[in-house]
C-alpha cells in the first residue's frame, strides 16, 4: 500500500483523472475494435479486400483528424478539444450499429476516425504538461497499463455481447465514451501553457510546417508507420484470419486481445523501470524487431495456443515501442507545439494503420492468407534499420531539462 500511496503521489491529480477516464473509455473501446473487422464482413458479406478499404477510409479520416487536432490543441487548449472529441466519438458509435450497407459504414467509419483523432494529440500533449521530463515514460507507461486493462475487459465483454447482438455491443460501447466525457467537462481544467507562438505562421489551424522541419522526427515517424502496419495486421486481419482459415470466431480472437492486455497491465511499469536507463532509440529498434518476430510467426499457427503465443511476442515489443516513442516526442516538441508533435506521431499510427489491413486484404485474397504474415514481417525489420540508423547518423538529443535518449 504504502508503493501506491508513493507512486499516487509522483503525479498530480488530474493526471489520475485523466487514468480513471481512460479506463472506462478503453474498456468500451474494447467491446467493439478488436471486433470491427468481423462485424464489417458479416454485416456487408464483402471480400477482405472491401474490409480493408473501409479500415482506410478510417485511417485517411483519422490522419486528417490528427492534423486538425494537434493544431487545434495548441490553439483552443487540451480540454476542449478532449471534450469535443469524446462527445462526438459516442455519438458515432451509437451509429455504428446501425450501418447496413457499404457506403453507411464507410461514412459512419470516416467520421468516426476524425472525430476520434482529435482525441490522442489534446491527452498527450495535456500529460506532458502535467509531468515532468524525468516521469513521462512512467506517465504514459500508466496510461497504456490502464488503457489495456480496460481493453482486457472490453473484449471479454465486446465478445459475449457480440454474440448476442453487435448493436448492444455499439450502444455500450458509446455509453463508456460519454461517461469520460462527463468527467473530462466537469472535473479536468485546462493545461494548455500561456507562451507566444513558436512561430507566427504556427497559429494556422493545421500548420505542421515547423514538425516536418525536424528532419529527424519525420524519418521517425516513418519508422512508427512501418511497426503500425504491423499492428493492423494483429488487430484488424487476424480475427478473419483466425474465423476463416481455423474456425476460430469472436470470442477465441477476444481472448488472444485479452492476453496483449493483460500482458500490458501487468508487465508495463517492470519493463519500463528495467529499461529506463537504456538509449531510447536502440528501445524502439529492438520494439519493431519483436513486432516482426510475433507478426511473421503467425505463419506457422494452426491452433489457438499458437496464436496466444505470437501475440505475447507481438506484445512485448509493443510494450518496449509505444512508451518510449510518445517520450521521445514529448520531449523533442516545445511547449507551443506539443499537439502538433503528438498530432504528427498519432498521425504516423493513422497511416499505418489505414496501409496495413489493405495490404494484408489484398495479399490475402490474391496470393495467399498465410502469406500475409512473413512478408508484412518484413516492415518491422526496416523499421528497425530506421531507427538505428538515425542513432549512427543523426543521434537525436533531448532538450534542455529532458531525459537523455
Amino acid at each position: 500500500m504504502q508503493r501506491v500511496y508513493n507512486l499516487r503521489a509522483e503525479f498530480p491529480r488530474q493526471f489520475w483523472i485523466i487514468f480513471g477516464g481512460t479506463l472506462i473509455n478503453s474498456t468500451g473501446s474494447g467491446m467493439v475494435f478488436p471486433f470491427i473487422t468481423l462485424y464489417l464482413r458479416q454485416r456487408l458479406n464483402v471480400s477482405m479486400t472491401y474490409v480493408g478499404v473501409i479500415l482506410m477510409f478510417w485511417s485517411v479520416s483519422a490522419l486528417v483528424g490528427q492534423i486538425v487536432g494537434g493544431s487545434f490543441t495548441d490553439r483552443f487548449g487540451r480540454k476542449r478539444l478532449m471534450v469535443v472529441s469524446l462527445a462526438s466519438n459516442a455519438i458515432m458509435l451509437a451509429l455504428f450499429g446501425f450501418a447496413d450497407s457499404f457506403v453507411v459504414a464507410a461514412i459512419v467509419v470516416s467520421i468516426t476516425g476524425f472525430v476520434n483523432a482529435l482525441y490522442q494529440p489534446a491527452r498527450d500533449a495535456m500529460i506532458a504538461d502535467l509531468v515532468a521530463s524525468d516521469k513521462r515514460p512512467q506517465a504514459y507507461g500508466l496510461i497504456r497499463v490502464v488503457a489495456n486493462l480496460g481493453i482486457a475487459i472490453g473484449p471479454a465483454i465486446g465478445g459475449f455481447l457480440a454474440a448476442q447482438s453487435y448493436l448492444i455491443t455499439f450502444l455500450s460501447s458509446a455509453s463508456a465514451t460519454f461517461t469520460y466525457f462527463l468527467i473530462t467537462t466537469f472535473l479536468m481544467r485546462e493545461t494548455k501553457p500561456n507562451t507566444p507562438a513558436h512561430h507566427a505562421t504556427d497559429a494556422a489551424p493545421g500548420n505542421l510546417m515547423t514538425v516536418l522541419r525536424d528532419t529527424r522526427f519525420v524519418v521517425f515517424c516513418i519508422g512508427g508507420i512501418c511497426c503500425t502496419i504491423l499492428a493492423g495486421q494483429m488487430m484488424a486481419v487476424l480475427p478473419v484470419y483466425m474465423k476463416d482459415q481455423f474456425g476460430l470466431g469472436e470470442t477465441y480472437f477476444g481472448w488472444v486481445m485479452t492476453t496483449n492486455a493483460a500482458m500490458v497491465v501487468f508487465l508495463q511499469l517492470p519493463i519500463t523501470r528495467v529499461t529506463r536507463k537504456i538509449p531510447r532509440l536502440f528501445l524502439t529498434a529492438t520494439g519493431a524487431l519483436l513486432y516482426a518476430l510475433g507478426v511473421g510467426s503467425v505463419a506457422l499457427g494452426s491452433a489457438f495456443p499458437h496464436f496466444i503465443a505470437a501475440m505475447v511476442v507481438y506484445t512485448f515489443g509493443e510494450m518496449i515501442l509505444v512508451p518510449t516513442s510518445t517520450a521521445i516526442t514529448a520531449d523533442l516538441a516545445p511547449a507551443d507545439l506539443r499537439g502538433r508533435y503528438m498530432g504528427m506521431l498519432g498521425l504516423t499510427w493513422s497511416v499505418g494503420f489505414g496501409i496495413g489491413p489493405v495490404v494484408g486484404g489484398l495479399i490475402s485474397d490474391h496470393l495467399a492468407p498465410i502469406a500475409l504474415w512473413p512478408l508484412t514481417a518484413l516492415s518491422g525489420v526496416f523499421a528497425a534499420i530506421i531507427f538505428l540508423a538515425i542513432t549512427r547518423f543523426t543521434p537525436i538529443r533531448a532538450p534542455r531539462a529532458a531525459t537523455t535518449f
